[in-house]
């Protein structure tokens, strides 16, 4: 049975440049940091695989990662809102509002 292949994850510059900015900055936590590692490893067309061996993480979170990036990208979120976790992501909103 053939493999699927991840879908493409596609950054313009603005946002290549908004991931690396949060990746430089000190005050980033670890977690927020790891999912714009994979988000960018996943723009460079690596699978789950390579990003997971790469980053020590699962499989699975890869996935889910770059699955949430591309589902959140549909809804005209901002890069930082897309890196939220789910909770996080709600209460963020709500204090937007």
């Amino acid at each position: 049975m053939p493999r699927l292949a991840p879908k493409a994850v596609e950054l313009d510059n603005e946002e290549k440049q908004e991931l690396e900015k949060i990746l430089a900055r000190h005050s980033t936590s670890q977690q927020v940091a790891k999912r714009a590692k994979i988000v960018l490893l996943a723009s460079l067309g690596k699978n789950h695989r390579d990003i997971a061996r790469e980053l020590d993480i699962s499989r699975k979170m890869a996935r889910l990662w770059r699955e949430r990036w591309l589902e959140l990208k549909q809804k005209d979120v901002t890069v930082k809102e897309r890196l939220l976790n789910p909770v996080q992501f709600e209460n963020w909103s709500f204090v937007q509002k």
